[in-house]
């Protein structure tokens, strides 16, 4: 069995324990640094024998684990996919993320932006919607702040009921002229506790098929490292899932079809504390924790597994600064909030844009043992609705 003849397909579930079949053809999502693991349960049998020897264990049953990474590139096609057709968005939603389309560009044509712009925030213009929180965490283009379409866009921090989106940057000057928030497919926290639908998948190791059911993500990160001219780096989303084995049948792996290239973080955005900064990677990890409680009415004695806490962070790889340039130290020291902005890509259909508009540093000691003076350290996310986005452009 050769390990390059993997697939992976990813179907949503509506209910709990009863198995969706993922088509191998329009639900295969390609994965790589895949490892799934069958874990026994046992307990020890603690019953004499009359002698020194004893028992083997007795075998209770089993856990599923499999892990995976998702290069993080936008959706094929060149435009806003349908609802739920952009397959790793499944797993995100999984994960307590909401699949926000915004299918057509807002205007139509890009319109005047409103009076008293400034270096950190815009008002809307007459086409704008009027509902505050709207379009936080979305991209917003702004025609006198680039000369190409990437470094036209920008996020949305906060937004008002008067219209007025503060950004996650601050720019050279005021803006002026057009705005317009382009048709882009976001996927964004939410905070409600309504349980997301588990995930049923299908897992071909060369011609033998797990089905696999009831499957929650218990581990997540968003992992962007910078490409270099001394090295390349793939950014990824890294996906733990936990659930029960359905069944295992032989059948043929599928193909899967070439996606094309991975867009790289560079040429891009890093912006934290509305300063752009040099670094060597941006993690999110989502601290997803599932339990499954104890059910003596299932096969296996327990219920499907439930998402039982979430606590993000985010782990920024930076080049030290000093105070007067971008002052760490003293962010930390006043525990305020910070958006944090990541965005590459090259133009409409390849940009991948991730952000998170509240954050509060944590202390960082600089490291000298290499060429250059650099921090590592976390900021904390606290619990805000949208208050992690990722976002494709088009």
């Amino acid at each position: 069995m050769k390990a390059n003849k993997t697939a992976l397909a990813v179907a949503q579930q509506p209910l709990v324990d009863t198995f969706v079949q993922p088509s191998p053809t329009s639900d295969v999502m390609t994965v790589s640094n895949v490892n799934f693991n069958i874990q026994g349960v046992t307990v020890q049998n603690e019953e004499y024998t009359g002698t020194i020897h004893k028992n083997g264990d007795e075998v209770i049953g089993k856990n599923c684990t499999l892990t995976f990474n998702i290069y993080l590139r936008p959706p094929a096609g060149g435009a806003v996919p349908a609802a739920n057709a952009y397959i790793p968005g499944r797993v995100l939603q999984a994960a307590k993320f909401t699949e926000n389309r915004v299918s057509t560009a807002i205007p139509a044509a890009p319109e005047a932006i409103g009076a008293g712009p400034t270096t950190t925030s815009v008002t809307l213009g007459a086409s704008a919607a009027a509902t505050a929180g709207l379009y936080k965490g979305l991209l917003v283009s702004l025609n006198s702040i680039g000369a190409s379409y990437p470094k036209r866009l920008t996020p949305i921090r906060s937004y008002s009921a008067g219209k007025v989106a503060t950004l996650m940057e601050t720019l050279g000057a005021a803006p002026s002229g057009n705005y317009q928030i382009p048709p882009q497919l976001a996927y964004q926290r939410s905070i409600s506790e309504t349980d997301p639908d588990p995930l049923s998948q299908s897992l071909w190791l060369d011609g033998l098929r797990f089905d696999l059911v009831n499957m929650r993500v218990s581990g997540l990160r968003i992992n962007l490292p910078v490409s270099t001219r001394q090295q390349g780096a793939i950014p990824m989303l890294e996906v733990t899932m936990t659930g029960t084995i359905e069944n295992s049948v032989d059948e043929a792996t599928p193909a899967i079809p070439a996606l094309g290239a991975v867009p790289k973080f560079r040429d891009g955005d890093l912006w934290i504390a509305n300063k752009a900064v040099g670094g060597a990677s941006l993690v999110f990890d989502f601290g997803l924790r599932t339990a499954a409680p104890p059910n003596p009415n299932k096969s296996d004695g327990s219920d499907a597994e439930e998402l039982v806490e979430s606590r993000t962070t985010i782990t920024a790889d930076l080049q030290k600064y000093r105070k007067a340039q971008f002052d760490t130290l003293a962010l930390a020291d006043a525990q305020a909030q910070h958006a944090v902005w990541a965005q590459y890509g090259m133009g409409p259909g390849t940009v991948v844009s991730v952000n998170a508009p509240d954050a509060r540093l944590n202390y960082r000691s600089p490291n000298i043992g290499q060429d250059h003076v650099t921090e590592t350290g976390d900021l904390f996310v606290d619990v805000f609705d949208r208050n992690v986005s990722i976002v494709f452009p088009f």
